[in-house]
């Protein structure tokens, strides 16, 4: 998820100021779009600036809409895609003085890092010294020698290696609360109108139950009840601005659930045929916006699983080749979702992806052979490593869902002075069973919120943040809600190590 700072670079991109004295709106937004088609997208956000402008004059406010929305998706393909080659080259210097001048050189070659062109310029994208650090298992593994810590597996092995003879697939419970806030300063929104927002809520599973909402504030601006049944968990509030008169506008939820470690003993010889005539079927082995399968990724899966029939073994090499084959990375998913590219086609196309990518890769792959697969997510509420996360699971008959981590399972490659036997298992565990430090919103992704915002949000994938819609506003509040917001939780069990997330 995006921090403030990359909130602050969107403030930041200031459109030109070019007289279009006597050009009508459809005009200046045709030429908006010409530019944003031909990757001009500095140039367009100032077209789309002057058509909001004429539009505005014209008494135009649906086509006002349009062009502001297009504003803002020329802004975001650029918002994460914030360094010239110059910079690129310094934040790779200053990150890894003991490379070679000649290793730093290649991650700025074409293929070798994230990067696009607008307005004849290459744009290199903010995690660039990251994903160079994913991509070299010697830099991830000094670094974590330096801290004196394996990020994750110190955490998690433990969980692994304890008794685990639960009464069934579901153990180890550990309850948490948790206290989410958007807190915009009222200067970012206009004195009249409405804020739309939906704040996330964790969803009842098998794995995830016992939850109470403790809290809704503003209460009085709830306009539907909490949804935390169903695939995706929400509250959506309507707040008059004009009643908003405060330093910041605050919207915040309180609730409290419990999550349950999951081991799934699978029998690969006792899978019954998939029943292909119900309408759970088709909904998960379809091709969808972000999970979408194409040609060369169903070539791709009958490549890996060969002469492979079973769905568990299917699933099972699946895994273990994105695993072996992408390391994880840093991705611009606000690129992703202005540009509109599949997560599954980046992650086949480039091979970059970080948890959410991966797992809609691995669900691609999965629907392509016919085993319904989702990627369901929310956070990891790993002790001390707590943040939005996002996994995969593929769905087997007699046994219901069966979970997937391959970003989690990905932490054993910088782990240091660890067996190999030990690293093995830690993988081996990632398929087919989950930790219990897990908060689900929601079962898939592209799932709307409700009532659907349809055109008045870009970033429809996951919603793990809150959304938030001003219809009567000519700022990006969709971007500033995610930049203003703030979750905790806290181990009840325990009460201990608060967990804070910006």
């Amino acid at each position: 998820m995006m921090k403030l700072s990359v909130i602050t670079a969107l403030l930041l991109i200031i459109s030109c100021s070019i007289s279009y004295a006597d050009i009508n709106g459809d005009e200046l937004f045709k030429s908006g779009l010409d530019a944003f088609n031909n990757h001009n997208f500095e140039k367009s956000i100032d077209f789309f600036n002057q058509s909001i402008i004429v539009y505005d004059e014209e008494k135009n406010l649906e086509a006002a809409r349009n062009a502001h929305h297009m504003k803002n998706r020329a802004t975001w393909m650029l918002v994460e895609m914030v360094y010239n080659i110059t910079q690129a080259r310094e934040v790779l210097r200053s990150s890894y003085p003991n490379l070679s001048e000649e290793e730093r050189e290649r991650y700025l070659l074409p293929g070798e890092s994230i990067q696009m062109i607008s307005d004849g310029q290459v744009r290199f994208f903010i995690g660039i010294a990251n994903n160079a650090a994913y991509h070299n298992i010697s830099i991830l593994k000094e670094i974590s020698r330096s801290k004196g810590q394996s990020e994750g597996f110190d955490e998690l092995y433990p969980v692994i290696t304890a008794d685990s003879r639960f009464n069934g697939p579901y153990g180890n419970p550990k309850t948490f609360q948790a206290n989410n806030t958007l807190s915009i300063p009222r200067e970012y929104l206009p004195d009249l109108g409405t804020l739309q927002v939906w704040l996330p809520l964790p969803i009842e599973l098998e794995s995830q139950k016992d939850i109470s909402v403790n809290y809704l504030e503003p209460a009085e601006y709830v306009k539907s009840e909490p949804i935390t049944n169903g695939d995706h968990g929400q509250v959506y509030f309507e707040i008059p601005l004009s009643e908003m008169n405060g330093p910041f506008l605050n919207v915040s939820a309180g609730y409290q659930f419990t999550v349950f470690e999951r081991r799934h003993k699978v029998d690969p010889e006792r899978i019954s045929p998939y029943d292909k005539s119900t309408k759970f079927y088709p909904q998960y082995t379809r091709s969808q916006p972000n999970i979408k399968i194409t040609p060369e990724i169903s070539d791709l899966a009958k490549e890996i699983v060969g002469d492979e029939m079973n769905p568990y073994r299917m699933a099972e090499k699946i895994y273990w080749y994105i695993l072996d084959t992408y390391p994880y990375s840093t991705v611009p998913h606000t690129y992703l979702a202005a540009a509109k590219i599949p997560e599954s086609n980046f992650m086949y196309e480039t091979g970059y992806g970080d948890c959410g990518t991966q797992s809609m890769f691995f669900c691609a792959l999965c629907r392509s052979l016919g085993i319904p697969a989702r990627s369901a997510g929310g956070y990891q509420l790993i002790p001390g490593l707590a943040g939005p996360h996002f996994w995969a699971e593929f769905y087997l008959p007699e046994y219901g869902w069966i979970p997937v981590d391959i970003t989690i399972a990905g932490s054993a490659d910088s782990a240091f002075d660890k067996p190999v036997e030990d690293l093995e298992r830690y993988k081996a565990y990632f398929f087919g069973n989950m930790d219990p430090y897990r908060y689900t919103i929601q079962n898939d992704v592209d799932i709307p919120v409700s009532p659907d915002p349809e055109n008045d949000i870009i970033f429809t994938m996951v919603h793990q943040a809150p959304v938030v819609v001003c219809k009567e506003s000519w700022e990006d509040v969709e971007l500033i809600g995610m930049g203003y917001r703030t979750i905790t939780f806290s181990e009840v069990s325990t009460l201990k190590n608060a967990l804070n997330l910006l």
